[in-house]
């Protein structure tokens, strides 16, 4: 017989649950089968991921080469904390990268997309999704399209969020361009393209995709903004000229198109350029590379789709320091360094600091990041030792 005083209505119930950090909730999957069901479900993960706050959370990758380990670290990106790893709580990696690091495709909705063919001519490569605030993983199967050496292939990572299902899907893209010999125009044919859907759970060929654009070989990185990845790309005009400019796909509508960049930016070979997610809206770094180390600028463009709204936010003297990173919430741009530290630059006082991190150059990765559940559901793996630390005892209804 159920105690009258101790029954919450489930509405209030569902409530109070959906305002809980992940860890509290993963405990009290271990209440009963039915609070287990209700936050493993699609609509709960879906529903408690649309109400969790943003936070100032950065997530930091860095490789070390010491001692030949790849580290994640989260930090409070707050005014009254230093950005030290001493302020950082430190991520396990529950799988290892045979490679030494894993190239980081994007990140979304706590989900981080890893694959590892950094700066490597592999033939199967493995694409992993992982959650590491409930620690979970999913390995995706092999890609229907191989390779026919010597390609190249360019991802794209990001979340669809179903305006009719509670079941967010998040969706992989791949291009496979197989190149020539021809120096201006080795990726003359149109890439072969594919999509992975983490709710199927399989990759199915895209027919009729027309994809006029290049890629830079093993320098490709991308933007999720909008509902869309977002890559630099380049044309090649018939008198051998380059223009670059910026080319998407859309992962609700699985469609691809363009952005033009303004001729400051459209000028520039696509291997000085960079594309990234600057204060929530879509930006890319110029660089101008010189021995001394030259400059870089930051521009992002406003309001979305807007040719007009692109607008220049800092020219940057490089000295010593390499590319941009990420950027903190204080307005600090982060840079790696020639001397394989992480630094933090203003740009209004022209003051950088040492951060005290050291790492690979391009091992460096800042993004922001939020707890979530997503990856709970299904049949993604769990390392043993995060079951161990939440506990994993029942209580039968």
């Amino acid at each position: 017989m159920t105690d009258s005083n101790s029954y919450f209505p489930p509405d209030l119930l569902i409530e109070i649950l959906l305002k809980l950090p992940v860890k509290s909730l993963l405990r009290f999957r271990a209440v009963s089968k039915s609070w287990n069901s209700l936050i493993s479900s699609p609509a709960f993960i879906s529903t408690h991921l649309n109400q969790t706050p943003k936070t100032s959370t950065l997530l930091l990758r860095r490789y070390d080469n010491t001692h030949n380990k790849e580290y994640y670290s989260l930090f409070q990106d707050c005014k009254n904390r230093p950005f030290c790893l001493d302020f950082s709580s430190q991520l396990n990696l529950p799988f290892n990268c045979q490679l030494g690091y894993f190239r980081i495709v994007g990140s979304c909705n706590g989900i981080m997309c890893l694959c590892d063919d950094f700066f490597a001519d592999v033939g199967n490569v493995v694409v992993i999704l992982w959650n590491p605030s409930i620690q979970k993983f999913t390995t995706l199967p092999l890609p229907l399209i191989r390779f026919k050496s010597p390609d190249m292939f360019v991802l794209g990572f990001g979340a669809d969020h179903l305006s009719n299902n509670d079941d967010d899907d998040y969706k992989l893209v791949r291009l496979v361009y197989h190149k020539n010999d021809d120096v201006f125009s080795r990726y003359n044919v149109p890439p072969e393209v594919e999509i992975y859907s983490l709710n199927t759970g399989v990759w199915r060929r895209v027919i009729g995709a027309e994809i006029k654009h290049c890629m830079v070989e093993f320098m490709w990185s991308q933007a999720f903004v909008n509902g869309a990845v977002h890559w630099i790309a380049y044309d090649v005009g018939e008198n051998g000229g380059v223009r670059s400019l910026i080319m998407f796909f859309s992962i609700a509508d699985e469609v691809f198109g363009d952005i033009m960049l303004p001729d400051a930016l459209a000028g520039q070979i696509a291997t000085n350029l960079s594309i990234m997610v600057f204060e929530g809206s879509l930006a890319v770094v110029k660089y101008e590379r010189e021995i001394d180390g030259g400059s870089c600028e930051v521009w992002a463009m406003k309001q979305y789709g807007v040719l007009e709204s692109w607008s220049r936010f800092y020219s940057i003297n490089l000295d010593d320091m390499e590319r941009v990173v990420g950027y903190r919430n204080n307005g600090e741009v982060l840079f790696s360094t020639r001397s394989y530290e992480l630094v933090s630059y203003d740009p209004n006082s022209g003051h950088k600091k040492d951060l005290g991190i050291r790492g690979s150059s391009r091992s460096f990765y800042v993004q922001n990041y939020m707890e979530s559940l997503v990856l709970l559901q299904g049949d993604s793996v769990v390392s043993d030792e995060f079951l161990e630390g939440i506990g994993s005892l029942w209580i039968e209804d």
